[in-house]
């Protein structure tokens, strides 16, 4: 029992830290924010965050590495094969979904002062998933031409992320989910015509 309460207070404290972090990122670099500012904030003693933590930059990394995590997760059950007779309005849409109930850092992360490591973690997550799917479908596109189509896809789709960041987040993950699908169906005739290099 005693170990669940603890679970569930390093949870929330973990949680106040990132909500005063994130707030104290959009008023400033994170070069700026202390410790001692950001345990002010949240209301948590420093001691406490040490036990957590290293520095800001630890906390960083830890937020990153657990949205990457969680994102890998989502995307690895997911079928984004332009061919998916289901459509793909769906498995965009849980991807957009994850991306909305991480807003705050979506925001940051993808804002004026971008991570841009972190941006290509993103955009590396599926790629191999999804050049596999790609090649599956248009059996005569080559390893070459299906990888210009995954960056121009996943590049698409983190510009979408940006707006959509933004415009607040207002519009529903599902329509974002359907302008991600057609302008990959649009693309993906690309798959359909043979490359020759020259």
């Amino acid at each position: 029992m005693n170990d669940k309460k603890d679970s569930a207070r390093v949870r929330m404290t973990k949680q106040m830290l990132r909500q005063a972090f994130t707030q104290l990122l959009l008023e400033k670099p994170i070069q700026n924010i202390t410790v001692r500012e950001l345990c002010e904030k949240a209301q948590v003693n420093r001691g406490t965050f040490y036990i957590h933590y290293k520095d800001i930059y630890d906390l960083m990394e830890s937020i990153e590495e657990q949205m990457t995590r969680e994102l890998g997760s989502v995307l690895s059950n997911l079928d984004v094969s332009p061919k998916n007779v289901k459509g793909l309005v769906e498995p965009y849409r849980e991807v957009f979904e994850f991306l909305k109930q991480n807003s705050d850092m979506c925001t940051i992360l993808l804002g004026e002062n971008s991570d841009f490591a972190f941006v290509n973690r993103l955009i590396n997550i599926g790629k191999e998933y999804c050049l596999k799917q790609y090649m599956d479908c248009y059996p005569t596109a080559d390893k070459k031409q299906t990888e210009y189509f995954y960056s121009f896809i996943s590049s698409g789709c983190i510009g979408l992320l940006r707006q959509w960041a933004a415009n607040d987040f207002k519009d529903s993950a599902t329509s974002i989910a359907v302008m991600a699908q057609n302008l990959m169906l649009g693309a993906a005739k690309a798959l359909q015509m043979p490359m020759k290099w020259v």
